[in-house]
């Protein structure tokens, strides 16, 4: 029996009933994918992969519009799928923008349209279809996690090279706060035992230990936990953060309610405005500017990333720490499916549903969910503690439910030895203003200089670009001319190699898009070729404009510095011209920075109820939102999931997680359901389910219809058996057929042909459905039924 066959709705568009079900039978599937992917599927240099193409009509979608500059699209489908849904598009003549393949086939699909190109300016976007999200086809969630992982493989192998354009951003943002670096405080951990502090899902079960110890450790978190650590009255030695995008300042701002013996150690790109507003002790790790310089360290600690774990693992080790042990540090999911710890966004939004096929060991030996970012966040963790071990220096992972990983001990925390190791004894610069005058000048004379210098780059850039095009003359090229961009280009790379390089680093999309032209370069006529080296020398120039912004922002922030530092003498008409700065400048915290070196004025007062206002607006409930709707899609596959694996421990923690969850309640019958339903307590299952009958758009209503048929038919409730079955196959087409069965053995025939019929309209290729449709009619003397038939398995016979 196939299900696989194309039927057309009333906006005349085809579709696989089998993968897409009645999702375009009243709303048209242009108009659908035009409301949910429609922004993205215009974007310009992306490379797009859809699992699924809802039938081919995403494809069909793409190939009736303009394809956008420098994008191109690949659409993942089971082979099965695949054959029906490339009878209906013709991609022949974008072969090198449109890809239709097999899950075997994607990487071969994705390394011919560039995806390394792509990962280097962010391009890079993973979408399941209409069909997939809703989970009409089961193969399409393992079709969705292989992608995920291996596209996540080659973010992470390309981090170095992605986002160059936001580190060089933040970099120069951040250069006048970033006065004191990590090497200042070298080796002050020596013989200390530092806990490093993640936000995985067992960190709640560490907090009584760690009080306990206090004495004995220096604690180490990472900035996103900050309120949890509040919230449990726990204050750490050292708090870390290196991320440049302005959402991990919403995840980690409560940071800056801790208080003046907590020591701030950031990457040198971290996001401004918790560098800007920290009140007290901080130390940067990496170059203080993206070029040569003498300001920067010599003695240069850039961190190990890719993640802030990674980063404070290298930091602990590298201030002298010999055994450095890890809390909430998981890398995998807990048994409910939730990913972070109590307090953060992600626990708000609820256990995470939509499961990958990954599975890991954890340090008790079970086997548990996990993501390929956390999957290969642990092997570059196994890889740093390798390292380290060759230094002397010893891992200890404390969370027996955390993965298990390569070189990193697992110890339960009752059974460690520690010597008192308290933080007082640590010899600490206790500076609060951010630098001297006279180094705070120097940086100043540094970015002026660094600024005349891009100044003419640019210049040099206009003069390629009025050169090159008029270095054409019809369809020859002017050889004066070219020897003249060549050697203006030479004076480029050589006298201003650096201010070039990161000219070029900062066009990366531009580049992009002029290496991702569609023709092979020796197949170009003169006119294509001008028309990539435009797009080139646009594109440096455009780069080199964006870093003279970057710079210009910089010395504004050394400007604001500078004139901070004669804030005690400020007239008051002064002091407030810098409180509102601050405030332009997202920076209002910096007020409670000099309160704490003496500045008494109620000038201050201004910003620091604008930072009071700031810290209590809640900018992540929205995503929260998002992603606990998005995890609800997911919910009732996930409970077929424990159904089947027989654990009812996790799903009675499932519903206890659920009760209070917004937008949830509409699931928890099905799970209470299938809990007594596991129990063999059929009719308290039964009863969980009845008031679903009245509530028509309940998300769960046929996985509640099929467990009633299961569990009315243990019962011997016949009728309701029957009852459930009409309901089912008015939801779902796949269930005629069966229905059809159930009324033909109850001596409704009638009904049982009429049913069939309806049925095999969904999927008139379903010979065994046919043939019993022939019988029936037999059964029943109707002479021109059996005839009707048989025209109908005549037709499919010839068309084969």
């Amino acid at each position: 029996m196939s299900h696989n066959e194309m039927i057309t709705n009333k906006f005349g568009e085809e579709y696989l009933y089998a993968v897409s079900r009645g999702m375009f039978e009243q709303e048209s599937a242009k108009e659908r994918i035009a409301r949910e992917f429609g922004k993205l599927l215009a974007r310009e240099d992306s490379l797009i992969i859809f699992i699924g193409s809802d039938s081919g009509n995403i494809i069909r979608y793409v190939l009736d519009r303009d394809l956008p500059t420098g994008t191109r699209y690949i659409f993942v489908e089971p082979e099965g799928i695949l054959k029906q849904v490339a009878m209906v598009v013709d991609l022949s003549s974008v072969e090198d923008r449109i890809w239709l393949v097999t899950p075997e086939q994607l990487k071969e699909a994705a390394h011919v349209a560039g995806i390394t190109s792509y990962m280097y300016v962010d391009g890079v976007f993973l979408k399941r279809c209409l069909s997939a999200e809703y989970g009409f086809f089961d193969q399409y969630r393992s079709e969705y996690w292989y992608a995920d992982s291996y596209i996540n493989d080659l973010r992470w192998n390309a981090l170095a090279s992605l986002g160059q354009d936001a580190f060089i951003q933040r970099q120069l943002q951040n250069c006048a706060d970033n006065s004191h670096p990590i090497s200042e405080i070298r080796g002050c951990l020596e013989g200390r035992t530092v806990i490093v502090l993640g936000g995985g899902p067992s960190l709640d079960e560490h907090f009584d230990w760690i009080k306990a110890h206090r004495k004995q450790l220096i604690v180490f978190s990472v900035s996103r936990i900050s309120a949890r650590l509040q919230q449990v009255g726990l204050e750490p030695d050292f708090v870390f953060s290196v991320d440049p995008q302005d959402v991990s300042y919403e995840l980690s701002k409560e940071m800056l309610n801790f208080g003046p013996d907590v020591i701030f150690v950031n990457q040198y790109h971290v996001a401004p405005k918790l560098l800007a507003q920290w009140p007290h002790q901080k130390f940067f790790m990496g170059p203080l500017l993206p070029w040569t310089s003498e300001l920067n360290p010599t003695e240069l600690f850039n961190g190990s990333g890719p993640t802030v774990t990674n980063s404070a693992i290298a930091a602990a080790a590298w201030l002298g720490s010999k055994q450095i042990l890890l809390a909430g540090v998981d890398l995998c999911f807990s048994p409910a499916g939730y990913t972070h710890a109590a307090g953060s966004m992600e626990r708000a939004a609820g256990p995470k549903m939509d499961l990958s096929n990954l599975m890991v060991e954890t340090n008790l030996g079970e086997f548990v969910n996990s993501r390929s970012d956390y999957a290969n966040a642990a092997r570059t963790i196994s890889l740093q503690a390798a390292a380290l071990q060759n230094e002397g220096v010893k891992l200890i992972n404390l969370s027996a439910h955390a993965a298990r990983m390569e070189n990193v001990l697992y110890q339960s925390p009752d059974t460690l030895r520690l010597k008192e190791s308290s933080i007082e004894t640590l010899v600490l610069s206790k500076r609060q203003l951010p630098g001297s005058i006279e180094w705070l000048s120097t940086l100043q004379q540094e970015l002026t200089d660094k600024k005349a210098e891009v100044s003419i780059v640019i210049e040099l850039l206009e003069q390629a670009v009025h050169l090159h095009d008029s270095m054409y003359e019809e369809d020859q090229v002017n050889p004066h001319r070219k020897h003249e961009l060549e050697q203006l280009e030479y004076r480029l790379s050589n006298e201003y190699s650096e201010v070039f390089k990161l000219a070029k680093t900062l066009s990366l999309r531009g580049l992009l898009r002029m290496a991702q032209a569609f023709d092979e370069l020796d197949a170009l006529v003169l006119k294509q070729i001008k028309q990539r080296l435009d797009t080139y020398y646009a594109a440096l120039e455009a780069g080199a404009k964006r870093l003279e912004q970057h710079i210009k922002k910089g010395l504004e922030s050394v400007e604001v510095r500078l004139r901070e530092l004669s804030i005690l003498t400020m007239h008051p008409d002064e002091l407030q011209v810098q409180v509102y700065k601050w405030m332009e400048r997202e920076e209002p915290g910096r007020a409670f920075c000099f309160e704490l070196v003496g500045v008494k004025a109620d000038t201050l007062d201004i910003a620091k109820q604008a930072f009071k206002e700031e810290m209590q607006r809640d900018q992540l409930a929205p995503l929260a939102h998002r992603a606990k709707l998005h995890n609800l899609h997911a919910l009732p596959e996930r409970i077929q999931y424990l159904k089947d694996k027989g654990d009812i421990d996790v799903l009675e923690e499932l519903l206890d997680s659920l009760v209070k969850t917004e937008g949830a309640q509409s699931y928890l019958p099905l799970i209470a359901a299938s809990i007594h339903q596991m129990q063999q307590q059929y009719e308290a299952a039964l009863a969980d389910l009845l008031p679903l009958m009245e509530q028509p758009d309940s998300p769960i209503l046929e996985q509640s219809l099929a467990m009633m048929v299961s569990l009315c038919t243990k019962l011997g409730y016949h009728q309701a058996v029957m009852d459930a079955m009409a309901a089912l196959a008015s939801l779902n087409a796949f269930y005629l057929s069966l229905y059809s069965d159930a009324l033909m053995a109850n001596g409704q025939a009638k009904d049982a042909i009429e049913h069939l019929t309806e049925y095999l309209h969904y999927f008139p290729s379903d010979e065994e459905a046919l043939m019993k449709l022939k019988k029936w009619y037999a059964e029943q003397g109707s002479e021109e039924g059996v005839k009707l038939v048989e025209s109908l398995i005549n037709a499919k016979i010839s068309e084969n």
